[in-house]
């Protein structure tokens, strides 16, 4: 059974709101028990691979401060 393009057209016409209505709502209170299911066991693996910082990290941001200075032509003053 093939549809024609004018009755997918149609159906889209009428599908297509319905959908966006469901899209906003989904978007307007998400479920986030479902969301934080989804992201535990990626924050268990990220914990058991953790390293410990031995820095603050400011040493690195200035590397990177230095760097992107570099990449834009800004010189020393």
């Amino acid at each position: 059974m093939q549809m024609d393009m004018k009755q997918w057209v149609e159906n889209w016409k009428r599908v297509g709101p319905i959908l966006e209505q469901i899209k906003a709502e989904e978007l307007r209170a998400p479920d986030y028990h479902k969301e934080l299911e989804g992201l535990l066991p990626m924050c268990d693996l990220a914990c058991a691979h953790a390293e410990p910082s031995k820095t603050s990290g400011l040493v690195e941001q200035q590397r990177l401060f230095m760097k992107m200075r570099e990449q834009v032509g800004v010189k020393n003053s």
